[in-house]
């Protein structure tokens, strides 16, 4: 596979990746420039494994890169204004809908590093070997991070949603 066709089929990926990363259109386009520009510095370097985890591998430590040389981060959008609008015809629709964009709100809360992971795992649907490839880090503690940041979620998400009964309860 040549530089060209991993770009057509996998830059919009490599896109919402870093856009949900750094949470800037300007900067997620020139970080993909960048991870596609290394990516064809170290086309040698890939050993005929899966295209994808590779790409986000180049992609995250080009993030990475950036974070170390800029020291600062800032987020001027949300994961929605990436996505497909989806025509809303059912009630179950509008519901996961509205779950899946608390979900991401969630998302915004959490520190770079575990917001990665979730992403990587729950978003992008990687394994958990393909994640710990990407970031270097050993197999279990990923397996134990994301069991925490998931288990942190869900207290959130519960306790949004009490908050949310308390709401309508004194409104009536």
């Amino acid at each position: 596979m040549n530089l060209e066709q991993m770009y057509v089929l996998h830059v919009q990926d490599v896109y919402r990746y870093i856009f949900s990363l750094c949470r800037n259109q300007d900067l997620a386009q020139d970080i993909v420039q960048e991870t596609f520009y290394r990516a064809f510095l170290y086309l040698e370097s890939y050993k005929e494994e899966q295209i994808r985890p590779w790409l986000f591998k180049v992609a995250y430590h080009t993030f990475i890169d950036w974070i170390r040389k800029e020291k600062r981060l800032t987020y001027v959008g949300d994961m929605t204004t990436i996505h497909p609008k989806v025509t809303e015809a059912t009630e179950d629709t509008v519901m996961n809908r509205q779950h899946i964009h608390e979900w991401l709100a969630l998302i915004d809360t959490l520190p770079v590093h575990k917001r990665n992971l979730i992403l990587l795992r729950d978003y992008y649907q990687f394994s958990y070997q393909e994640i710990a490839e990407i970031l270097g880090m050993p197999i279990s503690n990923v397996k134990v991070a994301i069991f925490r940041i998931r288990k942190q979620l869900r207290t959130k998400m519960k306790g949004s949603e009490k908050d949310a009964l308390r709401g309508s309860q004194k409104k009536t």
